[in-house]
């Protein structure tokens, strides 16, 4: 018997008992289909991740202190350490600011709830850091920052929120922080937009950007320097300046070796978010490959009952000259054959779920034709090691006993 004729009679089998093979096939569909949609969806959200990151900038560092208990008032940084940073770095520097982070409230319109609003302290050169798209206006400039001016930038859907309109370049906008403090808007920005902006109940923070100088003061900060903001040239070395920049401050404040700073790198953080995903999304698939397992042993339950139902039939077939190999092929073709048809429902069925789970969430699925391969694969191989145990007990059975069975 050839492969050719093994190939039909699988089929003409499977066919003859829809409902059970359908039935033992559930197993591999629901693997194969989880299995793909974890990893389209995974896939999916690293690219995205991977596009927010783009936009917020790879070449972005984050200076600051550590948060040990252990930091004395010597070991914080200070306007001089940031003037010493600049000058020593100027080749890979694209843009600096210190940066003070606050908080406060604006008054909404008519009877609406205060507005809660992020204050970010920069300097002129932030726009060189971060991709901000001016409306209207213009950004903060030297001048605001040296003489410490009440200027705010604000995004477009802030000034609609609070004016009703978009063009608010001159308007005053008051905003409680400890004290109520009132600020002229010199320039509207376009509201930012992410791949997350879409999904229901995400909202993206109010950010206004005001000179740091005017910060610092209405927080009594002094000299000290909570964080400084770096855009490196693209050809920086990352990580040669991350130790560069930490050796430099710690030659300044006399701790060399005791870790008083850190350097976030928008690149490392890029690489650790991968990491993280890409272990959740193995582990994930790994637990939903599970389902193959218990599909499997389906497939050998029924393959087992095959065997018994047909046991005149082998014992006719060898007794007509099959033999060994051909029933081991007929029952094996037959296993491998219920596995895979099982793999391809099983991977219609994941990618559609991808699509459907990615369009409601707001996500691009990333199916890999590699991912496809190594399903059907996996389950063409459930099929060989889960049905070769009934294959072999349908071939070595005996001719004579098997024709008189009833």
């Amino acid at each position: 018997m050839n492969f050719a004729e093994s190939f039909k009679i699988a089929l003409d089998a499977i066919w003859v008992n829809k409902m059970r093979s359908l039935l033992t096939m559930l197993g591999i569909i629901i693997g194969i289909s989880s299995v793909i949609a974890v990893v389209a969806l995974g896939n999916g959200s690293e690219a995205v991740i991977g596009q927010e990151f783009e936009s917020f900038g790879v070449n972005r560092l984050f200076v600051t202190t550590s948060y040990s208990e252990e930091i004395t008032s010597r070991d914080r940084l200070n306007h001089a350490d940031v003037d010493a940073i600049e000058r020593s770095f100027p080749e890979v520097i694209k843009a600096m600011t210190i940066s003070v982070s606050g908080s406060g409230q604006i008054k909404g319109r008519q009877n609406q709830d205060p507005i809660s609003v992020s204050l970010n302290g920069v300097n002129e050169r932030y726009n060189n850091i971060e991709d901000i798209k001016l409306l209207y206006g213009r950004f903060l400039v030297e001048s605001d920052v040296k003489a410490k001016r009440a200027a705010a930038v604000i995004d477009s859907s802030l000034a609609t929120e609070v004016f009703g309109r978009t063009e608010v370049v001159g308007e005053r906008l008051t905003i409680t922080s400890r004290t109520s403090m009132s600020y002229i808007i010199v320039g509207v920005y376009e509201a930012p937009m992410t791949s997350f902006s879409n999904i229901p109940g995400f909202e993206m923070p109010k950010t206004i950007h005001v000179p740091y100088t005017l910060l610092e003061r209405h927080y009594g900060i002094g000299d000290r320097v909570n964080g400084v903001e770096i855009n490196l040239v693209m050809e920086a070395d990352q990580k040669a300046v991350v130790e560069d920049l930490k050796a430099l401050l710690e030659r300044r404040h006399d701790n060399i070796g005791q870790e008083k700073y850190m350097v976030f790198s928008a690149e490392e953080q890029l690489e650790t978010v991968n990491r993280v995903l890409g272990l959740l999304t193995t582990v994930i698939g790994a637990i939903a490959a599970i389902s193959l397992i218990v599909g499997g042993i389906g497939v050998m339950n029924i393959m087992l009952v095959s065997v018994t139902e047909r046991t005149r039939e082998i014992g006719i077939r060898k007794a007509l000259g099959a033999k060994r190999k051909d029933i081991l092929m007929q029952f094996l073709v037959e296993a491998v054959i219920v596995a895979l048809i099982g793999g391809i429902i099983g991977t219609i069925l994941g990618i559609a779920f991808s699509f459907g789970i990615a369009w409601v969430i707001k996500i691009p699925p990333s199916t890999s034709l590699g991912t496809i391969l190594i399903a059907w694969l996996f389950s063409a191989g459930v099929g060989v090691f889960f049905g070769i145990y009934p294959a072999n007990k349908a071939a070595k059975l005996d001719p004579i006993e098997a024709l008189r069975y009833e």
